[in-house]
């Protein structure tokens, strides 16, 4: 029994093993399809002669379907799989319909179609031309600063490509933005390729690419009108103050570097002390100036008036009173107190108080009512009202 169950199995493991062996010679009997795209190249060009379209030959993609034996089909790589244009004898110009050849390295595998077929090519002779570097300066530089000669190292490069593209190369320019330079610029800066109406030239090979430019920058003399203002110093005796101070001239002509006068706003001159004027007095005096700054005139006459000073300030809770209050009627005013800002000497105001202000509304003619009145202050002589708060009130009449 034992034997009848071994020959057994092994009939079984011949059966698969047979069936396997059908399967695969059938399927790989039968062909199979698979489509791969392929990258364009051009063969056999001329050392003096450039492709110009399709530029460059890569970027046009052949589809190619490929048929064979699925071990072939299923194994093979793709990188393997060629699409080429044979250029052998094709001069400059323009070639409407160039053939695609498609190499495969695999054996039994065919080519049943691509796309396309063939491509459009344009070709021109190699030139090249020598042009010096130009530097563009873009922008506006700041003020009071100079730009000197720019150089670049080196002053020349050479342009290579189609004939037709180089002739239309006109500048090798190098652009630098000067909004900003205040300082010497050396850099390294690409080469742009133009034509004469200065826009870039495609399809075309500059050496160097990067070449070193250096730019000196100095800064200019500029000149600036600003006001003069007087320096006082020291506090008149008693209640006196200073009230102004007048310069003659008002203006000053300023000359200097750029970056100093960029920062100045006025002319202070040197101090005036009015630590012991009783009155107006005027003073003849130098400018303050920064260094390596000139002005155009070297002294200036300042008035200094001397009066007596003022002073301002606010009373709060000045009571209301109601004045001109007709017979028979009795008064009432709300708020019945405001705030009272004054300006006037300073001894005087030092001594106002609430109490010694008086502030009124006027009810003469009035009839019995409600209605608004603006407050109105009595101060001493030279005093005199900033603001009172709230500018109106409401009187209120009624009969006694």
């Amino acid at each position: 029994m034992r034997w009848l169950w071994g020959e057994r199995q092994l009939y079984f493991v011949l059966s698969v093993a047979i069936a396997v062996a059908m399967w695969y010679v059938a399927t790989a009997e039968n062909p199979v399809a698979r489509s791969v795209k392929v990258d364009l190249e051009a063969r056999n060009l001329d050392p003096n002669e450039i492709v110009v379209r399709p530029s460059p030959p890569t970027s046009v993609k052949v589809t190619v379907r490929l048929q064979g034996p699925r071990p072939q089909i299923v194994l093979l790589d793709p990188r393997l799989v060629e699409a080429y244009v044979d250029l052998s004898g094709l001069g400059p110009g323009e070639h409407p319909q160039v053939p695609i050849v498609v190499s495969i390295p695999a054996r039994d595998v065919q080519v049943v179609d691509q796309r396309p077929l063939a491509t459009f090519v344009v070709l021109d002779t190699v030139a090249s031309k020598r042009l010096p570097v130009e530097v563009s300066l873009l922008g506006r530089p700041p003020e009071g600063v100079v730009i000197g000669n720019p150089r670049t190292s080196p002053p020349y490069v050479v342009v290579t490509g189609p004939a037709r593209q180089v002739d239309a190369v006109r500048h090798a320019l190098i652009s630098v933005d000067t909004g900003a330079l205040r300082q010497e610029v050396a850099g390294s800066l690409p080469v742009l390729p133009a034509d004469a109406n200065g826009q870039p030239v495609p399809g075309v090979q500059v050496t160097p690419k990067i070449v070193g430019v250096t730019l000196v920058v100095h800064e200019g003399v500029v000149s600036k009108v600003v006001p003069i203002v007087p320096t006082v110093v020291g506090t008149p005796p008693q209640a006196l103050a200073v009230t102004s101070a007048t310069p003659d001239p008002g203006t000053v002509t300023l000359t200097g570097p750029g970056s100093v006068l960029r920062t100045i706003v006025s002319a202070p001159t040197t101090p005036v002390d009015a630590g012991k004027a009783r009155g107006d007095f005027s003073r003849r005096v130098l400018l303050q100036l920064p260094p390596n700054v000139t002005a155009s005139v070297l002294q200036v006459t300042v008035t200094v008036h001397v009066g007596r000073g003022l002073l301002s300030t606010i009373l709060r809770a000045v009571p209301v009173r109601v004045v001109g209050v007709p017979a028979g009627a009795a008064s009432r005013v709300v708020p019945d107190h405001i705030d009272l800002q004054v300006e006037g000497p300073q001894d005087v105001v030092r001594r106002l108080t609430t109490q010694t202000v008086t502030v009124e509304v006027s009810a003469a003619g009035r009839q019995p009512g409600q209605y608004t009145a603006t407050p109105r202050a009595i101060l001493p002589q030279g005093v005199h009202v900033l603001t009172i708060r709230p500018a109106q009130v409401l009187v209120i009449l009624s009969p006694s």
